[in-house]
């Protein structure tokens, strides 16, 4: 009988809370910046427990639709539907057709070899998080990554607060890999996207959901769902800087469970 090595046996739960992070990780980092009262409010809110005297909070825009810094912390804080890891493994498919989002695709290569050029548009922004967001998990280096976040992220933004970099991290930890090991493989492909809000042309609130597969000795798949702050620098959109925003559902793509977070379907061009 062959003796297998501890170092080397990975349960597919495990390989999920490595890469992803988000069922206790996550929630770790919300309570930590002090988001569990908001969390515990909108949740209220959402089931409906909320007094219906509580008065809706008014945000006045200015002349360019744009209503400031509370209102899209406001947005940011918002809790979005609760996962966990058995809603990021396979699933059948949801009977209902999944709503679409009409994602163009870019239309150069920006710094570290990032893809741009999406256009001045909310869905704009969903693409260019989509194409960091894919970049810099693919290469699951920590290295890499502040090299992204450096060319990507406003003045401000810290990269010590950024969901990918602390998951990268915590794959690493708890795969007992270091930075750059050749012995990981991580391939993400964009499938899915919602947008949680935006701030007049220039600040939205983007979500993207990738289909991940990772490999650290066993071979795993699953859903993830990240969400940034994104501003229009002029040239192009960025990481807005600002407190993360609440995690985002990551579910299996496509299925009920994935719908019922809000997610629609990504697709790069028109489909009849």
């Amino acid at each position: 009988m062959s003796k297998k090595e501890p170092s080397t046996e990975w349960s597919r739960r495990q390989l999920l809370t490595a890469l992803a992070g988000v069922a206790g990780f996550a929630v770790f980092i919300i309570v930590g910046l002090g988001y569990a009262v908001a969390h515990a409010l909108t949740a209220d809110s959402t089931n409906g427990s909320a007094s219906s005297s509580t008065p809706e909070k008014v945000w006045p825009a200015d002349t360019a639709g744009v209503r400031g810094q509370d209102y899209r912390d406001d947005i940011a804080a918002q809790a979005m539907l609760e996962s966990t890891a058995e809603d990021m493994k396979p699933a059948a498919p949801a009977l209902v057709r999944p709503d679409r989002i009409q994602i163009d695709s870019p239309a150069a290569v920006g710094p570290v070899d990032v893809p741009t050029g999406f256009p001045h548009t909310p869905e704009g922004a969903v693409g260019q998080l989509g194409a960091i967001t894919v970049a810099t998990l693919n290469s699951m280096s920590l290295e890499y990554a502040r090299d992204v976040y450096d060319a990507w992220a406003a003045p401000g933004a810290d990269f010590a607060t950024w969901e990918l970099a602390q998951s990268i991290q915590a794959f690493h930890t708890n795969a007992g890999t270091v930075d750059g090991d050749t012995s990981v493989s991580v391939s993400t492909t964009p499938v899915g996207a919602q947008i949680k809000g935006n701030d007049g042309p220039d600040w939205v609130l983007a979500c993207v959901q990738l289909d991940v597969t990772a490999v650290v000795v066993e071979h795993v798949r699953f859903g993830y769902g990240h969400c940034e702050r994104m501003a229009w620098s002029g040239n192009g959109w960025i990481i807005a800087a600002g407190t993360p925003p609440a995690p985002a559902p990551s579910t299996w793509p496509a299925s009920q469970r994935s719908l019922d977070a809000g997610w629609k379907l990504w697709i790069s061009e028109e489909v009849d």
